[in-house]
């Protein structure tokens, strides 16, 4: 299946999306265009090539920062001592109809392919995610993510991993 991935927009039908986790349904149900009228995220999503109005999955991405004492050693000995600037991927889900269909990788790659090239003009030391539970922390750490210390569930994928050099 091939999917088009855009900003969310008021044409979608965000009341049939269902995930399987309620805060995520609830999210873009409720709060995803505040958020987006609000400028504190931009939520794409993902809808069929075939059906522009079904949405199949979504993320945000915002901008933040990540203290350099929470890194692992061997990332935080090449960083200034001080907060170091982010992306970060507050949410992503994909709807079970279209799970099992690599639907969540497309939207990941699609996430790192986004913050890549808004490097260009905004520095990020890397991606960060929180994961909900174990199966979004395995999701993760198959694609490099790794913890950060003292903090359950969030990870970081470094820029060195995302960015063209």
């Amino acid at each position: 299946m091939t999917y088009h991935i855009r900003q969310l927009d008021a044409s979608v039908k965000l009341a049939d999306f269902q995930c399987g986790r309620e805060f995520l349904d609830n999210y873009i149900r409720r709060y995803a265009l505040q958020d987006v009228r609000r400028n504190v995220a931009r939520v794409f999503i993902a809808t069929p090539e075939n059906d522009p109005q079904q949405l199949s999955g979504f993320f945000t991405l915002s901008a933040g920062s990540v203290s350099c004492s929470s890194l692992p050693a061997s990332l935080a000995r090449k960083l200034p001592c001080y907060p170091v600037p982010v992306a970060l991927i507050g949410r992503l889900a994909v709807d079970k109809k279209f799970r099992g269909k690599g639907l969540g990788s497309i939207l990941l790659a699609d996430a790192c392919q986004k913050v890549s090239q808004a490097s260009a003009i905004l520095a990020v030391a890397g991606i960060i995610v929180d994961a909900k539970d174990d199966e979004a922390i395995s999701f993760y750490k198959h694609f490099g993510f790794i913890p950060l210390q003292g903090q359950a569930g969030r990870m970081l994928l470094p820029a060195s991993v995302f960015l063209s050099k």
